[in-house]
């Protein structure tokens, strides 16, 4: 069979057999001697390739994990104006949306994710927060002082992203008479999104109101 010497070939067998397994059967259906049989490898190639079952969980989550190499391809200026970092969060919320409605095997890691607690995914995590607080703090000037938190506010969008598409997923039906199958609906998602970004910024902006 073609390939079959090749060590490449075995690598991506065995991140892909992750994958696959992820989205079919949940991270329950994960361990060594079922990925090596999905993969059409022997077990000890696992080791000889990633050192453990955690290596190759790693490997495959760090190949999937879509913020940090969103973070990566993000393009600003050195000094960005209030307009061009409102219009960065906009965007990155909208492709979020996007991306993990349309990915069944994100949407199971994420699950995963939230679903125990796992170093490898925390490690990811925390490193996916250092990249957005970087990003979060170039605009901590525009809401100081202003009783507005981006922070909370891109926290709660976040969540808002991942719960209804893994809602809808599930085939829970609409949230509050949204159905994001709907084309229409999906679009007034994303415009919602922007609003509430802008919302934001424009709160910050009035001034604080002497309540002595």
């Amino acid at each position: 069979m073609p390939g079959k010497r090749n060590p490449e070939d075995k690598v991506s067998r065995l991140i892909g057999a992750v994958g696959d397994t992820l989205k079919e059967k949940g991270y329950h259906g994960l361990g060594v001697n079922k990925l090596a049989l999905r993969a059409g490898v022997s077990k000890p190639m696992v080791y000889e390739y990633f050192g453990s079952e955690n290596g190759l969980l790693k490997a495959y989550i760090g190949q999937m994990d879509s913020w940090l190499a969103y973070f990566e391809s993000l393009e600003l200026p050195e000094n960005p104006t209030t307009e061009e970092l409102m219009n960065c969060f906009i965007r990155m919320l909208q492709d979020q949306f996007r991306f993990f409605h349309g990915d069944k095997e994100m949407q199971k890691l994420v699950l995963w994710q939230i679903s125990e607690f796992n170093p490898l995914m925390r490690a990811t995590c925390e490193a996916r927060e250092r990249e957005g607080v970087r990003l979060l703090e170039l605009a901590e000037s525009h809401f100081r002082n202003s009783g507005i938190s981006l922070k909370a506010v891109m926290g709660m969008l976040v969540g808002g992203i991942y719960y209804t598409v893994l809602h809808d997923s599930a085939g829970l039906g609409t949230i509050a008479g949204i159905d994001i199958k709907n084309e229409k609906e999906f679009d007034t998602v994303l415009n919602t999104i922007a609003q509430m970004v802008e919302w934001a910024f424009q709160m910050a902006e009035k001034p604080k109101v002497n309540k002595n």
